[in-house]
């Protein structure tokens, strides 16, 4: 959308515009320009002084980022794998532990031969009451403890902590690409706001040439060429409808603004609205190369995945060897229509309160499937290696073409500030030639024309520059910025 508007004034505003100053009067002064465009400067901030937010860069990045959605679901994403690594951590003590409870009725149980409670079991003959019943209760805690198991779970963490490293890097490349995107929309609303200032001095220098048509037409009639005047008539007409347009997409970016920064109550715009060349200087193509090889978000991310692939493999081998391992149990149940028994030998369901500890040593023995296992593990870590050769191979080649357009961009950029600079100079001549007398009204006409032509675009070279070295830093990892 920002070229099409400077494409729109450099191809058709400024050519029939200039064709029309040619009927500017003696009286027309460069310094009628330079009134004009500060007059549009303080009609431009005295309308947005209410209810306007100013932003400078890192404000307007900071809050579009807490307001995108596309950050938040990085941001969850490394949450999650940082709790992964906390339940590997958690295998460490006790990873198996349950307790079981069972609830119900029992009848009670009698002893015909009369026998006391505790010695109910050694009556033969002894039976269920069936016309008493009472709630029993029963719970139960198992848990196994690892002793010994050849470092199976630290390595399971380490190899989740390479995991979380790897999607913390995935989470930094999807910012810097975000942060790319409102680098240039940020810039572009400047370009934009300068765009709108050309045009509002354009506006101001055809009613300047207006009005010298209208008194020339009066004083010297014979001198008008009234096809000339249509032509101006025509143009103007034009103009006024292309600058609707042309505000109807600065309104556009107006509103892109509010949308991103998430508030409707008020205007925002950037604290500088004066499109500025960056100061950084470009270095060699070598030194970028080097640092996207050491700060590419896109290849540390394979790097840690490679690196966590390689412990999940040591952590698996772990499988192939006997584990130590303690396990323990309690028990306890009652039931109010059961008498206890006391005998460590006699237990009853209903009543009783006991514990267990023990050692185990266990092996897997389905070593086709670990072999497997194992195998698709290593393969993985292959895949992750040869990603790691492609995406090196592809980030030298964008850095070559970053690098070649920036480099461009430069160069333009330095260009149209030099072709200015000499407009400047040659607009100063052909007005003091004129002032003399011994210049011609169509050649400061045409120098004038030049100078405006040229502002217009270093601005969009300044812009040009500003995003190519921006995608240059972007794709060596480093601050845009």
């Amino acid at each position: 959308m920002i070229r099409y508007m400077t494409h729109l004034l450099c191809s058709k505003y400024l050519g029939n515009f200039f064709l029309a100053l040619s009927l500017v009067l003696f009286s027309h002064k460069i310094s009628a320009t330079s009134w004009a465009y500060t007059e549009t400067l303080v009609r431009f901030d005295n309308e947005f002084a209410r209810d306007t937010v100013y932003l400078e860069y890192d404000g307007f990045i900071d809050r579009a980022l807490e307001q995108l959605g596309q950050i938040k679901a990085a941001q969850v994403s490394v949450s999650l794998a940082q709790n992964q690594v906390q339940e590997f951590r958690d295998q460490r003590i006790l990873p198996s532990l349950r307790m079981e409870s069972e609830h119900g009725i029992l009848p009670s149980v009698i002893s015909p031969r009369g026998y006391p409670d505790n010695e109910i079991y050694l009556d033969p003959s002894a039976t269920y009451d069936w016309d008493n019943w009472d709630f029993a209760n029963r719970f139960r805690v198992i848990g196994v403890q690892p002793l010994f198991i050849w470092g199976a779970v630290d390595k399971a963490v380490k190899a989740a902590q390479f995991g979380v490293q790897s999607v913390e890097q995935q989470s930094s490349a999807t910012q810097q690409e975000v942060e790319l995107q409102l680098h240039g929309l940020y810039f572009g609303y400047k370009l934009a706001l300068e765009i709108e200032r050309l045009l509002e001095l354009a506006i101001k220098t055809m009613d300047t040439v207006e009005r010298s048509i209208n008194q020339q037409r009066k004083d010297s009639p014979d001198q008008i060429n009234e096809s000339e005047i249509y032509k101006f008539k025509v143009f103007k007409a034009q103009f006024k409808a292309r600058k609707d347009e042309v505000n109807q997409n600065l309104l556009f970016v107006r509103e892109s603004w509010n949308y991103i920064l998430g508030a409707d109550y008020a205007v925002f715009l950037p604290a500088d609205m004066y499109l500025e060349a960056p100061t950084d200087t470009i270095f060699s193509l070598n030194y970028y190369q080097q640092m996207a090889l050491s700060n590419r978000s896109e290849i540390k991310t394979l790097a840690y995945a490679e690196q966590g692939a390689r412990m999940f493999i040591e952590a698996k081998k772990a499988e192939y060897k006997p584990g130590l391992f303690m396990g323990f149990t309690g028990t306890y149940a009652h039931a109010p229509s059961r008498p206890r028994q006391d005998n460590p030998f006699i237990s009853s369901d209903g009543n009783t309160l006991n514990m267990a500890f023990g050692f185990s040593i266990r092996q897997n023995l389905n070593f086709n499937q670990m072999r497997t296992n194992l195998k698709r593990a290593e393969l993985e870590i292959d895949r992750l290696y040869f990603q790691q050769k492609a995406i090196q191979d592809k980030v030298m080649l964008e850095v070559h073409e970053k690098y070649r357009t920036a480099s461009i961009a430069q160069s333009k950029y330095e260009g149209s500030v030099e072709a200015l600079k000499i407009t400047k100079e040659w607009l100063r001549m052909e007005q003091l030639d004129y002032d003399f007398g011994i210049g011609d009204v169509r050649d400061v006409v045409d120098a004038l024309k030049q100078e405006l032509e040229l502002r217009i675009e270093e601005k969009q070279t300044v812009f040009d520059y500003i995003i190519n070295l921006a995608n240059l830093n972007k794709v060596a990892g480093l601050s845009i910025y």
